[in-house]
This record gives C-alpha cells, structure tokens and sequence, in this order.
C-alpha cells in the first residue's frame, strides 16, 4: 500500500509539472501577454460627500479616475451625519460637505489639513409648477394652510440653512406649525414635493427641476448663499492622491462640471460679498 500511495503521489507531481509547462508555454506561444499590475491599479479614495452634490461628484469622479488611474468611492449622506461617520471611524480621505460650517467644524477637531472652496449653495423654496398655492415671498410659508417641507435643522446643511433663512428673516418660530416634513437629505424633499406632500420645500437652487417646479424670486440680503469647500482629511493613508482629487475638484476643469449642472462656482461676481 506504501509503494502504492508514492507512486500516486509522484504521478500527480508529475501532472503538476505538465500542467504547469504547458499554461507557461502556451501563453508563450500565442503571444498572450498578463496584464502587469500598476501601482494605480488598486488605488482608490473613501470620500465624504454630501448628498446635494451627487450628480457633478459623479461625473467628477469618472474624469479623475481616467485622468489619474484613481478610483473615487463615495459615503453620500448629510453634512452631520458624514462628519459624525468620520469621527467615529477616524478614516477615509475627502471631505465635501454641503457648506463651510461643516468643515470648519471638522477642522476645529483637526480632521482637515487643507481645503478648497469650489462653489456656492444657493437656498431657494421650491413650490410644484404653476404655484397652485400662489406662494410668492418667504412670509408666504407662515400663512395658515401651508405645509412646507424642509431638511432637519441639526442635520444635513439644507435643513441647517432653512433654519437660518427663516431666522434671519424673523419667520422661523411663525413657521413651526406649517412644518410637515423635516428629512435627513435634501433629495428626500424632492420626492415629497414631486408626491404633492407638501406644498413648499426650502432646497438648494441647483437641484430644481424647471420642468417640474417653479421657484420664489428671493433677494439676496433675504437670502442664505454658503461657499462650499472641499478637504483634504488628516488620517488619509494617501494623502498625495487625496490632494490630487481635492486640487481636481476645485480646478476649472472640475468646477466645469458644476456649472453644467447649475451650479454657480467660486468665485463669482454675483456673490462677491458673501
């Protein structure tokens, strides 16, 4: 049985041998080549993103990645819910959030090593098309009947701004009992307004559907307009690349692809005071 067993152990050796031989002299002979693995081949970067900037991230993503190599992956979500993710986490490499405050605030805690301002936030109340409620100013939210909807107050920086534009303009406590709906992204106030839910949302200008909604004419000294950045984190693992994606975003290349979906970038005459 001894002999038997090496016998069967040096024929599968032997197979072995064969087998390999022959792969290695195929690929030899048909002049298939494999692939050498680059050094960029498996690079990619965590970055935390807010929800409101989805569409021109995603496109930005897809230029970097064939410019660089370098795949983008990104943690979508409000402002305060990414900055409370990557504290708790202590990791990944960018962060976007939807205003200034966020990364201020991120930086106050030593999570940001360097940042870029790329474009303005621009807060507007969207109403369904045709305006069957004739809301025209920002008072008009406080009339009795109105439901509006709007995004937490300490949540993700359009509920943020909504407190802050009705506060500035003495509105916020009169408002209270038209609320309807506080959501947890801006994305979801576009759904409720799309489901004639509510029949006012306080969202950014740039995510306005013209073909489905109209909006309200709001001067600016009334207004809330917010400088967004963008940041490189202090605990990324690739901080060269991190700095690559951060210095493309906020490029004229990168913030090309904000202007094609509406956004206004920085810096800009319009908003030159803010």
């Amino acid at each position: 049985m001894k002999k038997f067993g090496y016998v069967f152990l040096s024929v599968l050796f032997l197979a072995g041998l064969i087998l390999v031989s022959g792969c290695t002299s195929n690929a030899a002979e048909t002049g298939v080549q494999v692939p050498a693995v680059t050094d960029n081949a498996e690079k990619s970067l965590v970055v935390y993103c807010g929800a409101g900037l989805r569409e021109p991230m995603e496109k930005i993503a897809a230029a970097f990645e064939e410019k660089e190599g370098i795949q983008i992956k990104y943690t979508y979500g409000g402002s305060a819910q990414l900055l409370s993710q990557m504290e708790l986490l202590q990791g990944g490499d960018v962060y976007m959030p939807g205003a200034k405050a966020y990364i201020d605030s991120a930086a106050k805690k030593g999570f940001i090593e360097e940042s870029q301002d790329v474009v303005y936030h621009v807060l507007t109340v969207a109403v369904p098309k045709g305006n069957p409620k004739n809301i025209q100013t920002l008072f008009d939210l406080t009339k009795d009947g109105i439901k509006i909807g709007i995004g937490e107050p300490d949540g993700p920086a359009v509920g943020t701004a909504a407190k802050n534009i009705l506060t500035k303009n003495n509105l916020w406590e009169d408002a209270q009992d038209n609320i309807a709906v506080q959501s947890g992204t801006v994305n979801e106030l576009l759904v409720y307004l799309n489901m004639n839910q509510v029949d006012a949302v306080i969202i950014w200008e740039d995510l306005v559907d013209p073909e489905k909604m109209d909006v309200l004419d709001i001067p600016v000294e009334e207004g809330f307009i917010k400088v967004v950045p963008i940041g490189k984190l202090t605990f990324s693992e690739n901080p060269e690349d991190a700095m690559k994606f951060v210095d493309f975003v906020s490029s004229d290349e990168g913030k090309a692809f904000y202007r094609e979906c509406g956004f206004e970038t920085y810096p800009s005459d319009k908003y030159q005071n803010i």
